[in-house]
């Protein structure tokens, strides 16, 4: 997949989670350490934002919004950002060295979508739309093991817990990622 078809495909999935949720969820707690439910969206329209600010690509006006009605405008502008080629392309230097945006989005924010799809599954109790893709589970820890200890500072991914004896490779990856994949 190019880095925008990756990103759909996970948008598109994050979507069906979040219509999915029953309102009176999202303060369910989530494995987001003091978030709710609701504050992973948040979270992910935040640093959606972030980006396309620090990019200086056009930003929706979601300011006044809350997470999940902010989510499908600040979506709209990624994927117009990663469907240009001229935004896809552009090159910056980022935390890890120089990088595109479409790189960017590729390595960390399209893999942020299937890892906060999880906690936000979890928290509400929807199971269902927990999975992460076999494929998507060597991607994610090989682009995560990328990011070195940088990926344990606060605010990104806690850290690793023991994984169970007999755990699966998405629990295994959880747990690496700071998850308790059976709690």
């Amino acid at each position: 997949m190019t880095p925008a078809e990756r990103f759909h495909h996970h948008a598109d999935r994050f979507d069906r989670l979040i219509a999915s949720v029953p309102a009176d969820r999202w303060d369910a707690p989530s494995p987001c350490d003091g978030w709710t439910a609701l504050d992973v969206v948040r979270h992910v329209v935040d640093t959606e934002l972030d980006l396309l600010g620090r990019m200086e690509f056009e930003r929706p006006a979601v300011d006044d919004l809350e997470p999940l009605d902010a989510w499908p405008l600040v979506r709209t502008a990624m994927a117009a950002a990663l469907d240009d080629p001229a935004c896809a392309g552009f090159a910056y230097d980022g935390y890890f060295g120089p990088t595109t945006f479409g790189a960017t989005v590729d390595q960390f924010y399209s893999f942020d979508l299937v890892l906060h799809r999880w906690d936000i599954a979890r928290a509400t109790g929807l199971r269902q739309h927990e999975e992460i893709e076999p494929n998507e589970i060597v991607r994610i820890r090989t682009d995560a093991a990328g990011f070195g200890e940088a990926m344990r500072m606060p605010g990104v991914i806690g850290p690793e817990v023991p994984a169970p004896a007999d755990a699966t490779d998405e629990e295994r990856l959880l747990a690496w990622l700071g998850r308790d994949p059976r709690a």
